[in-house]
């Protein structure tokens, strides 16, 4: 008798064990599922995919969420983002995309939560400083019409080329504004390098040739230290200095120091205020950036490479994120 019911004590026992596993395991099983993914905007230029390529393997090795990501430029994804097709993205340049940041904030759509890079400069009219230096009467956008001839080439119409901001980036049409607003349009032939990376080949090729070129470009960036460092630097043309008033009006003035910043979809603040939490931490300065791009430069290695390189030969990162995160981080990076 006591045998049997030691028996049916344990085979009770056994059972609830085993269903404490089980619910146990689909409990587990849940809270994976609760995590929402991630969805990046994949912007096409080389500080952006970085950014993108750390946070994501952090997000997902770190935090364990899901992610994929959508690439593009700034106008697409800043609507995708809207759209709540994507729902982080890392660089919202501003004022670059205000108007569209504006609205969508003001809807309740977006929340900004950290700082992106370090504040950039960017300019539509930068020549050589070796131009500059052998043209002294070159100093402001306005001089480009009595040294047109300085930049004319065989597609430019007879006109002086401008290497353009890329299509699909705002800077693309506020470019073709300030020329417009510069009353430049007859002297200035508009000249679109297809991506990030034929413009900076172009800029490159023409500063390693000594050749005279106009450009619009931004910095800092691995090309403009570069520029500074060994290839004689550049010259940003005067302009009358950028207002808010200007700059919804006539665009007759420069950019403003560019507000870099990172932006999320509202859902996320409940569904991975973790994550939101080490957005509020992120730091890319200038020294992360060219480290980082440096590496790519030299070694040829594709972002997803750089992010991993940037965990194993940093530190600042693990400022960002709990030191849980930070270990399992650090161990993918390492095992891949």
């Amino acid at each position: 008798m006591e045998e049997n019911m030691s028996l049916g004590f344990r085979k009770s026992m056994a059972a609830m064990f085993g269903l404490v596993l089980v619910l146990a395991l689909a409990l587990s099983a849940c809270g994976d599922e609760e995590k929402p993914t991630i969805i990046f905007s994949d912007l096409n230029w080389d500080s952006a995919q970085t950014q993108t390529a750390i946070a994501e393997l952090i997000v997902s090795e770190g935090y364990g969420y899901p992610t994929e990501k959508i690439f593009g430029g700034t106008i697409p994804l800043m609507q995708a983002l809207v759209n709540g097709d994507t729902n982080v993205t890392m660089e919202i340049w501003l004022p670059n995309q205000l108007a569209a940041y504006n609205e969508a904030s003001e809807a309740g759509q977006i929340t900004r939560v950290g700082n992106s890079l370090e504040d950039n400069w960017q300019s539509a009219f930068i020549i050589p400083q070796y131009t500059a230096d052998a043209n002294p009467g070159l100093q402001k956008v306005a001089d480009i019409r009595d040294h047109m001839d300085l930049f004319v080439t065989p597609i430019s119409n007879g006109k002086a080329q401008l290497l353009n901001c890329v299509p699909g980036w705002e800077c693309e049409g506020h470019n073709i504004d300030q020329v417009k607003a510069h009353g430049l349009d007859d002297v200035i032939e508009i000249i679109n390098p297809g991506s990030g990376e034929a413009l900076a080949a172009e800029i490159l090729a023409a500063f390693e040739k000594k050749e005279d070129v106009l450009f619009y470009y931004w910095g800092p960036t691995t090309l403009t230290h570069r520029i500074q460092t060994e290839l004689g630097g550049l010259k940003v043309l005067e302009e009358p200095p950028y207002s808010e008033e200007c700059w919804n009006t006539t665009k007759l003035c420069g950019y403003s120091i560019s507000e870099v910043v990172i932006v999320v979809r509202n859902e996320l603040l409940e569904s991975a205020p973790d994550l939101v939490e080490m957005f509020e931490k992120w730091d890319f300065n200038a020294g992360n950036q060219l480290a980082a791009e440096a590496y790519m430069g030299e070694s040829g290695a594709d972002f997803p490479e750089v992010a991993k390189w940037f965990i194993l030969n940093t530190e600042e990162w693990k400022s960002w994120v709990t030191a849980d995160a930070a270990k399992k981080v650090i161990e993918a990076a390492s095992a891949e």
